[in-house]
């Protein structure tokens, strides 16, 4: 993965319709399933329950067909951009030790991971407005930045590749 300039009013914009419109879809559909089956199979007075809940089911996996019917669609490129941007850092977060162990003894790889990482969750904190933490996060990518010019090497983002976590083992 690599990173990508992104517009915040746009992302932020088609983020929210996405949002509106999966709560609006979910709510219609399991409503309408769940009535649909209690009218066919439900009891007068009785539980129906689990029809309630496959009527919520049978919503969420139509919702999540949709969703993968259209993330390929130009609407969806900046919100689905952030959804694989979050799980390669959720990725890279999940061998944070052994990441960091590696780069103390300016391994390359582990050097080009925690670049990515840094300058990905950056990108991240500026596109959700996470302004607490971004002081501190780009006082964390300069110092890096130091890092890797002080041991003579070129790094940037592009040079990340996912194989690089394995690499590191």
């Amino acid at each position: 993965m690599q990173l990508q300039p992104i517009d915040k009013t746009r992302y932020r914009k088609r983020l929210n319709r996405v949002i509106a419109t999966v709560i609006v879809l979910l709510m219609v559909l399991a409503l309408g399933s769940s009535t649909l089956l209690i009218a066919l199979f439900g009891e007068l007075g009785g539980s129906n329950f689990f029809l309630n809940l496959i009527g919520v089911v049978i919503a969420a996996s139509l919702v999540g067909l949709i969703l993968r019917h259209f993330k390929s669609h130009p609407y969806m490129y900046e919100v689905l951009y952030v959804w694989q941007l979050k799980q390669t850092l959720n990725q890279i977060y999940r061998n944070t030790a052994k990441i960091k162990a590696a780069a103390e003894s300016n391994n390359l790889n582990a050097l080009i991971i925690m670049n990515f990482n840094l300058k990905g969750c950056a990108q991240l904190y500026e596109l959700d407005d996470n302004d607490l933490t971004l002081a501190e996060l780009k006082q964390e990518i300069k110092a890096l930045e130091n890092k890797i010019s002080a041991l003579g090497l070129t790094i940037n983002t592009d040079d990340y590749r996912p194989e690089l976590l394995a690499e590191l083992e």
